[in-house]
């Protein structure tokens, strides 16, 4: 599988399935690799190309200047012009939200549409993240084994404990990364002013039981983004496309088809 090295030396590792003529780019959250979107590939990869990645740090992908989040902007154009792709829809799950709209945000000529999954990391504007972070310390963090089960609801626990223990094992294969980041502008994120560049069609989505990034700080975010639209699924915690596969690739579906009116 195809790896691309940027500048500072860190290996950019990511996966290309379908052909298609049209390009949808999944950008997993910090639970998470390339192997999170097994509910999506399959369902995608017949009409469009579907590109997978592991951000620097996780999965395949080396982190060589411990540069984490300030990286991944210039990580994801890398990947995107080595696999030769002009443009493409982006979709970021929580910490990929930070990748993709940043992306989004520096080149908007090269996204036809954006998801903001479960996310308002990369929205540059302090009072909100501040909400955020007052709300983050009442979840475990990262090292305590709660942690996990904080990022799907409690009703997905219990109907669906092999979900549970396959996310488990895929955030696994991680290997041992520093994680600190506060995703404000001086990280990298958009300032409030700038998100009127993201003129493609924008959709932000939460699980109404999110306990990591509540539902209404994303709906606040999603105000921030001129023409942006927000969907809230019921029932659902902080990993909507792994605990509602087809609410998710519903509301995906909806972007797409609007993304790629017109050819």
């Amino acid at each position: 599988m195809p790896a691309v090295t940027v500048a500072d030396g860190s290996s950019l590792y990511y996966e290309l399935h379908g052909d298609g003529p049209r390009t949808i780019v999944f950008a997993h959250g910090a639970g998470g690799n390339h192997l999170s979107w097994w509910q999506q590939i399959p369902r995608y990869r017949d009409d469009y190309r579907c590109l997978i990645f592991d951000h620097r740090g996780f999965g395949a992908s080396t982190d060589a200047s411990g540069s984490y989040i300030r990286a991944y902007t210039a990580d994801l154009e890398a990947i995107l012009t080595d696999a030769g792709i002009d443009d493409a829809v982006l979709v970021g799950q929580s910490m990929g939200g930070f990748t993709c709209i940043t992306f989004a945000a520096a080149h908007p000529e090269r996204v036809r549409g954006l998801v903001m999954a479960d996310t308002l990391l990369g929205v540059g504007d302090e009072d909100l993240l501040t909400e955020w972070r007052a709300a983050l310390e009442a979840v475990p963090t990262p090292d305590d084994p709660m942690r996990q089960t904080s990022m799907v609801a409690q009703s997905f626990i219990h109907e669906h404990p092999e979900g549970l223990f396959l996310y488990q094992q895929v955030r696994g294969t991680n290997p041992p990364r520093d994680l600190t980041a506060d995703y404000s502008v001086a990280d990298g994120a958009v300032p409030v002013a700038d998100l009127a560049k993201l003129t493609m069609p924008v959709l932000f989505l939460a699980g109404d039981e999110d306990a990591i990034i509540p539902a209404p700080l994303i709906q606040r975010a999603s105000r921030l983004v001129p023409g942006a639209r927000y969907e809230g699924v019921p029932n659902t915690g902080h990993s909507v496309y792994w605990e509602r596969p087809a609410a998710f690739n519903a509301l995906l579906d909806t972007l797409l088809a609007e993304a790629f009116r017109g050819g």
